[in-house]
C-alpha cells in the first residue's frame, strides 16, 4: 500500500477514534477528516491513481471478493476540490441538524450503511447493464444522501439551512430540501451525461430513509422523554449546603436548557452522596454515585 494511502487510513482511524469520545460530535469529524485527506491527496508525494487503487471502490471487488473493505474507504476519498467542498458543505449543513435530534451512534449507523448501500447500488447497477466495472466510486455522495432521506422520514416539517444551487437559504423545510435534493441529485443526474453516480445517490436515500422509519418510535419516546417536565424537588435531599439551595433554585427557575446544564453540573459536582459520602455525577436527569446511588430527576 502506498504511503499515501497508510496516511489516509491513519486519518480516518484518527477520526473514528475521536468520534467515540463524548465531547466530540460526528459530523464535523467527519467533515475535517474529509478535507485532512483531500489535503494528502494534493501532496508532491501522492499519486492519485495508487491511492484510488488501494482505497476507492470498483464494481469488480464484489466479483473478485478482494478489497471489500474498500466500501468504506472509498466514503472518505473525493477526485476534485469542488467534489470534496460540495460534499462537505452538505454534510455539515445536512449532517449537523440530524446528529443533534438523532444523536451520534444513530447518525453514524445512518452515515455508514447509507454510504456503503449507495456504493453497492451502484455496483449492482453497473453489473446488470454491463457497464465498466473497474471503473472507481469514491465520494461520501451516498451517505450524505441518507442524511436526507432520514431527515425526510423523522423531521419533514423541520427547518434546516440548506443551498440551492449557488444561493444559501437559512430556514427550509425539510420536505422541500429533501425533495429539491432528490430531484438535483438523482432525477436531473440521470438524464445529463455525468459521471456523478446517481444510482449511488438514490441507494443512500433509500437506506436513510429505511433507517429512519426504523428509528421513528424511539426517537418520537426520546422526544417526549425531553420535552417532558423534571421533578427537581428531587434534589432537595442533596441540597446540604446554603451554596446548593442557591444553585437548586436557579435551576428551578432557568428556562434555558444548556444553562439549566451547567448548573446541573455543578450542582453535581458540589453534592456529595447520601449513602457513602462519594462525590455525585450528572449524566442525563440522572444524578449517580460509584456506591449505586441514583437520584433521577424525571
Amino acid at each position: 500500500m502506498e504511503l499515501a494511502s497508510l496516511l489516509i487510513v491513519a486519518i480516518i482511524i484518527a477520526t473514528l477514534a475521536l468520534a467515540l469520545l463524548k465531547r466530540f460530535e460526528l459530523t464535523p469529524l467527519l467533515v475535517l477528516g474529509n478535507l485532512a485527506i483531500f489535503f494528502v491527496m494534493l501532496m508532491p508525494f501522492t499519486s492519485e491513481l495508487a491511492v484510488f487503487g488501494d482505497l476507492a471502490f470498483q464494481p469488480s471487488d464484489l466479483q473478485s471478493g478482494t478489497d471489500i473493505y474498500t466500501l468504506f474507504t472509498s466514503m472518505f476519498i473525493h477526485g476534485s476540490f469542488l467534489h470534496v467542498i460540495g460534499n462537505m458543505l452538505f454534510l455539515f449543513f445536512l449532517g449537523s441538524p440530524l446528529e443533534a435530534r438523532i444523536g451520534k451512534r444513530r447518525f453514524a449507523i445512518v452515515y455508514f450503511t447509507a454510504g456503503i448501500t449507495g456504493t453497492l447500488l451502484a455496483a449492482i447497477y453497473y453489473y446488470a447493464l454491463g457497464l465498466n466495472i473497474n471503473i472507481f466510486m469514491v465520494g461520501a455522495s451516498g451517505a450524505i444522501s441518507g442524511t436526507v432521506g432520514t431527515l425526510f422520514a423523522l423531521y419533514p416539517r423541520d427547518e434546516i439551512p440548506m443551498f440551492v444551487g449557488p444561493l444559501f437559504l437559512p430556514r427550509v423545510p425539510v420536505w422541500l430540501a429533501g425533495l429539491s435534493w432528490f430531484l438535483l441529485s438523482v432525477i436531473l443526474v440521470s438524464v445529463t451525461a455525468s459521471n456523478v453516480s446517481w444510482q449511488a445517490h438514490l441507494g443512500g436515500f433509500m437506506a436513510g430513509l429505511v433507517l429512519g422509519l426504523a428509528f421513528a418510535r424511539r426517537v418520537e419516546e426520546a422526544r417526549k422523554k425531553e420535552e417532558a417536565p423534571r421533578d427537581y424537588s428531587k434534589l432537595e435531599a442533596l441540597a446540604a449546603t446554603p451554596q446548593l439551595r442557591s444553585a437548586l433554585e436557579s435551576i428551578k427557575d432557568e428556562s434555558n436548557k444548556d444553562v439549566r446544564k451547567v448548573w446541573l453540573e455543578y450542582f453535581a459536582e458540589h453534592s456529595t452522596c447520601p449513602i457513602c459520602g462519594g462525590k455525585m455525577k450528572y449524566r442525563k436527569d440522572r444524578f449517580v454515585c460509584q456506591c449505586g446511588k441514583e437520584v433521577e430527576i424525571w
